[in-house]
């Protein structure tokens, strides 16, 4: 093979991975699948819950208090465990212990009797300050969600979801560990692109990306990064929530947010089919469809003009009441 048919082999394929290597996000949005598991617990474990009788939804705020208590008892209890392995002496045991301590305290808890992030009811941030601590492990977080983000078709890679995972704790603690810290707001957004991306087996519904994305906006309305048509595009294509979605598209034109001119676009593109259901210039139609309405929207825009209509060739000529034969 030629050096010319070489370059041409590889601009092709090149071409064909583009939307690959350039991301999902503003190529050929579609409404993704469900990944949400509605199955019903088994039967004969709904049938003998913990306190004997049937639980009711009017118990949930109990129900999630006694379970959060004995998930705390139960970390308490791998600590006690593994001190006393390490006390006889058996070190791989102790290991053991610590293990699942260590894997148990990184299950999501989910928010179950809150509207908010899990972060936000268990820590008070004020993103004000600039520290330094804070930004060293804010990049070191970075820089793993950058990896992750360079690879195609990442978030179907068993290995790449442990990195993306890792960056999402990391996000967290800084949130945790720096609750002033100016980054607190840029965490919240990358947590919620984790979410969205890589970790929809942690959140089916989208749920946590959402309030996460919510979040990053309220803490700061002025953000640099592509919040609001994020959660647009979460809201309009997973959740199929037109009337939430189509304002923030909106905004993104408005505040030409984030300076990019793609998004900018998709989403005057989205307001058009959002607001024209018959007749946008997106939606395949008929070919006399379409002239129909071009010719309504003309003559709503502009009335025609008036032309004089011209005399019938079959018209009596005006008699000549003076003359005669």
């Amino acid at each position: 093979m030629s050096r010319r048919q070489s370059l041409h082999v590889f601009a092709l394929a090149l071409i064909v991975a583009a939307p690959w290597l350039c991301g999902c996000e503003g190529y050929d949005r579609k409404h993704d699948y469900k990944v949400v598991d509605v199955t019903p617990p088994d039967p004969t474990e709904m049938d003998t819950p913990a306190g004997g009788a049937r639980a009711s939804t009017g118990h949930i705020p109990d129900i999630v208090e006694e379970m959060m208590a004995r998930r705390a008892a139960y970390l308490q209890q791998l600590v006690e465990l593994e001190r006393a392995f390490l006390a006889g002496g058996d070190a791989v045991r102790a290991n053991w212990a610590r293990r699942q301590r260590n894997l148990t305290d990184k299950v999501e808890v989910y928010p179950y009797l809150t509207q908010e992030t899990p972060e936000q009811t268990a820590v008070r941030v004020e993103p004000k300050d600039a520290i330094p601590a804070a930004d060293a492990a804010y990049n070191d977080a970075l820089k793993i969600r950058k990896e992750v983000g360079l690879i195609p078709l990442a978030g179907a890679l068993p290995h790449v979801k442990d990195k993306a995972r890792q960056a999402l704790e990391m996000f967290k603690r800084v949130i945790h560990e720096y609750p002033t810290s100016d980054k607190v707001d840029d965490c919240a957004f990358y947590i919620a692109e984790i979410y969205k991306e890589y970790l929809r087996e942690d959140d089916p519904d989208d749920e946590l990306a959402i309030r996460y994305y919510r979040w990053a906006l309220a803490l700061d309305p002025n953000t640099p990064h592509p919040v609001r048509f994020q959660l647009a595009v979460v809201l309009d294509f997973r959740r199929h929530d037109r009337s939430n979605s189509l304002p923030l598209y909106h905004q993104v034109i408005e505040l030409q947010e984030d300076g990019n001119v793609s998004n900018q676009k998709f989403a005057a593109t989205r307001i058009e089919q959002l607001s024209d259901e018959d007749f946008s210039h997106i939606r395949a139609q008929e070919p006399r469809a379409r002239t129909v309405a071009a010719e309504a929207r003309r003559d709503t825009a502009a009335p025609r003009e008036e032309l004089p209509v011209p005399p019938s060739e079959s018209s009596e000529p005006p008699s000549n009441s003076g003359g005669g034969q």
